[in-house]
């Protein structure tokens, strides 16, 4: 009779495994408790397991469980192990979702690697049983953070102008959905645009060649960064750049305009490179495209207005 009812419960406890194997997929280390008394036996255990594993059985399995958790689990995991692998919130989440999972990092070999806990109920001729089973996930998730890595650097790098090194028109363009859906939710804070223009790449390019036109960009790039040093500057443009300024910048942006002309002034002079500019301050618009216009239209003003002043500089230059 003994021999018989052994077999019968060997049986239905591959029943059981079974039943969360499918849940899970291979495990490392599986329990069936008594939910109870919380009498608890090891149904299985693989041989790298079997350091941190609990004890093969006992009377108190959640209270061994956490016990044992304290010296071998990661210490940024601890806190949030013992919070949630309590037998309260376990039997909640299981009568609410029919399965507990917790992922946390045991340090194994002094690497913290991550496993995957979780837990059902089974019925067995006994009465229900809970299954609690450890798998080793480390593999999974590391290659899901490398793919997380690898496509938040392509996406930065989508986002990058490979001249200038600053953020690029799709960049801008998705700036500019992200404001706009502030203004729709009445959650926008005060913000400017500035729009500004590279005078005479076209010319620089026909005279001394690309390399320098590019060279010329850079340069021209770098001014307006370090002008608008707390804003999100865009190439939005061959020669052609956009700022959003909020916080700091917004706060000083006549200063900041002033640098740009005491700039332009001195270019104008000695030869430098000029840059057009204008600016433009969100005044409760239903969107951020009117703000854009305004500060292009201005540009235009500031770039023809440039272009007179340089043509005056160069006659009285020549009537000298």
């Amino acid at each position: 009779m003994k021999q018989q009812r052994a077999a019968e419960q060997l049986k239905e406890e591959r029943i059981a495994y079974t039943r969360l194997n499918a849940l899970i997929g291979d495990f490392i280390c599986v329990y069936v408790v008594t939910p109870e008394t919380d009498d608890y036996r090891e149904y299985s255990a693989t041989e790298g397991f079997e350091y941190f594993a609990i004890p093969k059985e006992g009377t108190d399995f959640f209270g061994t469980s956490r016990e044992e958790g304290r010296k071998h689990i990661y210490k940024d995991d601890i806190l949030r192990f013992l919070s949630l692998f309590t037998k309260e919130n376990v039997l909640f989440e299981i009568e609410r979702r029919k399965i507990f999972s917790l992922t946390y990092r045991l340090v194994i070999k002094n690497k913290p690697t991550y496993v995957q806990l979780k837990a059902a109920m089974v019925n067995e001729k006994e009465g229900a049983r809970l299954i609690v089973g450890i798998n080793d996930i480390d593999a999974d998730v590391r290659q899901e953070e490398d793919y997380a890595k690898r496509l938040a650097q392509a996406q930065s790098k989508a986002n990058v102008d490979a001249l200038t090194g600053v953020k690029n028109r799709h960049a801008y363009l998705s700036a500019e959905e992200e404001l706009n859906c502030q203004i729709a939710e009445n959650k926008q804070t005060d913000f400017a645009i500035t729009v500004l223009d590279v005078n005479d790449l076209k010319k620089v390019n026909d005279n001394s060649g690309h390399h320098a036109g590019d060279k010329y960009l850079q340069d021209a790039c770098k001014i307006i960064c370090d002008i608008f040093k707390n804003s999100s500057v865009f190439r939005v443009g061959g020669d052609e750049f956009a700022v959003i300024s909020q916080g700091e910048d917004y706060s000083c942006l006549d200063e900041l305009l002033g640098k740009v002309t005491k700039h332009n002034i001195e270019a104008l002079h000695t030869g430098g490179i000029v840059i057009a500019c204008g600016m433009a301050k969100y005044e409760n618009d239903i969107c951020v495209a009117p703000i854009f216009e305004r500060a292009d239209k201005e540009m235009y003003h500031n770039k023809n207005s440039l272009k007179s002043e340089k043509k005056g500089i160069i006659n009285y230059e020549l009537k000298k």
